[in-house]
């Protein structure tokens, strides 16, 4: 990538520190709860859920947000949601009402963050640098999860309140944004014979190559969770603590930061196949968290697994971002948004309906299922036929 380019990369990418951030408040859900000992403990447990309502929210009107605002614009308002939904706890924190309704808002500005980042990517960067900074972006996810983690545990280890400060960086990354980001022009939607926006009209002219890039998206979200919902079913089996198992996944991120930091020398080892790959390092995941019992193979499970999240959810918004065009990426980014959402809530529910019973069963099933969706693509040559769909 041209050296003149990657401050506006980090510019873009600086917004992906804060998508995982909700993450922090998981970890001071038995010191929250004490201090709100009439409120069921699962309404307290709502704060580390609750976001994706947010999320969701977010997914639904982003369309027609950047119809009325430009894309730095919306970047802009999404970091300023996450910043006052982060701070105000840090003030405000007698009520556990108000404290779930700045999750909300932290989810909203989240949700923006995750639609709004692959549009830019799209606007600025073209073919294998657009590849290699979509990379990037998971890298970024995970660099903020890991220090959100850990700079907030820090502030909250004597007072919870105190970990709701960490929200402050956003504001770090609000300047970096403003500074680093050009404007751009508000978009105007493109009318029907009757003069009115039609969304049923762009739906159909969206390349339908691009609905089997959502479909995988199903499936991604639905193995991801597998993994993160089971593994400490499984190591607990195994005699492994809540500790241990905090322990392996931390460092496993690493697979997945250094899998994003080369992502452009890795892809042209593997071409048109990279989600095939990416669902082989899943299959790899649960087979080394399940059938070994010592902590190096662990943590390489879970290096397999942020190589596998980073491979498909880096290649996904690529390949779609080639196969609609800028109108069109609006709205596909944000049905591809929504299905990871629907399927991450899902999956419980579809794993049951299978009698497919937590911990080692549903780890098996997460082979099976990752094996089978790779040789699929392997079969199908999915990514050749994407690029001769798109050749000009």
């Amino acid at each position: 990538m041209n050296k003149k380019r990657i401050p506006l990369a980090i510019g873009i990418l600086s917004m992906n520190l804060l998508l995982m951030s909700t993450s922090v408040v998981g970890a001071a859900i038995a010191a929250i709860a004490k201090s709100f000992p009439r409120e069921p403990i699962s309404k307290v447990q709502m704060l580390s859920t609750i976001p994706q309502l947010g999320q969701v929210i977010a997914t639904l009107i982003f369309t027609w947000l950047t119809y009325r605002m430009t894309r730095k614009n919306v970047s802009l308002l999404a970091i300023l949601f996450v910043i006052i939904g982060g701070l105000i706890p840090a003030f405000y924190n007698n009520s556990l009402n108000i404290i779930l309704a700045c999750m909300i808002a932290i989810g909203f500005g989240t949700g923006l963050i995750s639609n709004v980042g692959p549009v830019l990517l799209q606007e600025h960067f073209e073919g294998e640098e657009r590849a290699t900074v979509m990379g990037w972006s998971v890298g970024f996810n995970n660099v903020g999860m890991m220090a959100f983690t850990a700079i907030g545990s820090a502030l909250g280890s004597s007072d919870w309140r105190n970990l709701f400060w960490i929200y402050a960086i956003g504001v770090v990354i609000f300047l970096i944004t403003y500074f680093m980001v050009p404007q751009d022009t508000r978009l105007k939607r493109e009318k029907n014979n009757a003069g009115k926006a039609s969304t049923w009209a762009t739906l159909k002219n969206i390349n339908k190559l691009a609905y089997i890039y959502l479909l995988i998206t199903f499936f991604t979200s639905i193995a991801i969770t597998m993994f993160m919902a089971n593994q400490s079913i499984v190591l607990a089996g195994k005699g492994m603590g809540t500790g241990y198992t905090g322990l392996v996944t931390a460092i496993g991120n690493i697979g997945g930061i250094l899998t994003a930091a080369f992502l452009g020398k890795i892809r042209k080892f593997t071409k048109n196949y990279t989600i095939a790959y990416g669902f082989i390092a899943f299959a790899l995941s649960f087979v080394f968290v399940l059938f070994f019992d010592n902590i190096a193979m662990h943590i390489v499970g879970n290096m397999f697994s942020g190589i596998g999240i980073v491979l498909i959810n880096a290649t996904i918004p690529f390949q779609l971002s080639n196969l609609a065009d800028k109108s069109e990426f609006l709205l596909v980014i944000s049905m591809n948004t929504l299905i990871s959402s629907i399927a991450g809530a899902l999956a419980p529910i579809l794993l049951a309906a299978l009698h497919l019973s937590v911990g080692v069963n549903q780890f098996i099933a997460g082979i099976i299922l990752s094996s089978a969706i790779a040789v699929l693509i392997f079969i199908t040559r999915l990514g050749s036929v994407v690029d001769k769909a798109t050749e000009k």
